[in-house]
């Protein structure tokens, strides 16, 4: 939480968190928005100020204040503030679930709050490094408890739990003798703050609180729980903004999940640090999320029936292949070149709102620009 450098920033932050959400926001921003970014660099630590509980709160107190530009390492916490450790059974997960009835199972450590950053602008989100802590898990709970959380909740009627050994130096962990996984760490949730007009939910456990809070069970346009497994180190995120300052969180931290998730978790971890670098764009405006990596661009849709998660991300990657510049086309053509070489994949299917990314190979637009 406290600045890599310099005690003017640091300075800047303390006065930044010693007020009212909304007058400690304008009083940082007031004082260092006529300044030009510096490329700062900070550093949000996890602990019981830093990390909320499975719900976002556009009130809550920002964590940091920052200009676009600068990066921030930030530690995450496993789930339930941090108390699903090796160990721990299965029952105590249980319990930890049903003592944040609605909230997400989610410790997500925020908000960060950017500078400039204003409702209709898009957030850039750059994922510049991970550094991983050194276990992790994997549970379902039980179907005969749970029936409607994880994919064939009815034929696993107990609940189960894997702790795993992390090897950062070779990036693998050892499923059993005999199964060796490769590392691919991205965080399950990563977002923005809510958007006040997310519609009312249509399936599971209220969407808001009597606090007015959003659980952070649920994908939805200002990012959330994605899950979308190509968001890894060097990657980039763009999320359309709906609170001032952006207001961003992290947590759900996954170091490896196949598409879909299918049994409710990946293999769950948390990190010591993820390193971001937020850009304020108003030059772009998103209204769904969408990211980047070195090969794809990569296209993204939420709903709870999975056929309407489809074509939101359909859609948006033929909005995209049609407006983009570097080789014209109509929307008939994107609609074509959408179905020959899009791939569209199942992110989740245990998030309540389901999700799906359509991705499209950079290596196809051959004409130099």
């Amino acid at each position: 939480m406290i600045p890599s450098h310099g005690t003017l920033a640091a300075a800047i932050l303390i006065s930044a968190i010693s007020l009212c959400t909304d007058a400690r926001a304008q009083n940082a921003s007031e004082k260092i928005a006529a300044q030009k970014s510096t490329g700062k660099h900070y550093v949000l630590p996890a602990n019981k100020d830093t990390v909320q509980w499975g719900w976002y709160d556009a009130t809550e107190i920002p964590k940091l204040v920052v200009n676009s530009g600068d990066t921030v390492s930030i530690e995450t916490w496993s789930h339930g503030m941090d108390e699903v450790q090796p160990g721990v059974a299965i029952a105590e997960i249980i319990k930890l679930r049903l003592a944040n009835d609605g909230g997400g199972p989610h410790s997500i450590t925020g908000p960060i709050y950017v500078n400039g950053v204003e409702p209709g602008d898009t957030m850039e989100i750059r994922i510049t490094k991970i550094v991983m802590k050194d276990t992790g898990f994997n549970f379902n709970l039980p179907g005969k408890q749970f029936p409607a959380v994880g994919l064939l909740a009815s034929e696993f009627p107990e609940g189960h739990v894997e702790y795993f050994k992390l090897n950062s130096a070779t990036m693998t962990t050892e499923f059993k003798p005999g199964i060796v996984l490769p590392l691919k760490p991205f965080p399950g949730t990563i977002a923005v703050g809510p958007d006040p007009n997310e519609p009312k939910e249509k399936a599971g456990p209220p969407i808001h609180d009597a606090k007015g809070r959003t659980s952070t069970l649920r994908p939805w346009k200002n990012g959330s729980n994605m899950d979308v497994n190509e968001l890894q180190v060097d990657s980039i995120l763009y999320l359309p903004v709906f609170q001032k300052g952006g207001l961003i969180w992290t947590g759900d931290s996954h170091c490896l999940q196949g598409n879909g998730e299918v049994n409710l978790t990946a293999l769950e971890c948390s990190y010591k640090a993820i390193e971001i670098q937020p850009i304020v764009r108003k030059d772009l405006h998103t209204e769904w999320p969408r990211a980047e990596t070195s090969t794809h661009w990569i296209f993204m849709g939420f709903d709870e029936d999975l056929n309407e998660a489809m074509k939101i991300a359909v859609r948006e990657t033929v909005n995209f292949l049609a407006e983009q510049k570097m080789v014209p086309m109509s929307r008939e053509e994107a609609y074509s070149l959408t179905s020959i070489i899009g791939d569209c994949r199942v992110s989740q299917v245990v998030d309540i709102r389901k999700g799906v990314h359509c991705m499209i190979p950079k290596s196809i637009f051959t004409k130099k620009q």
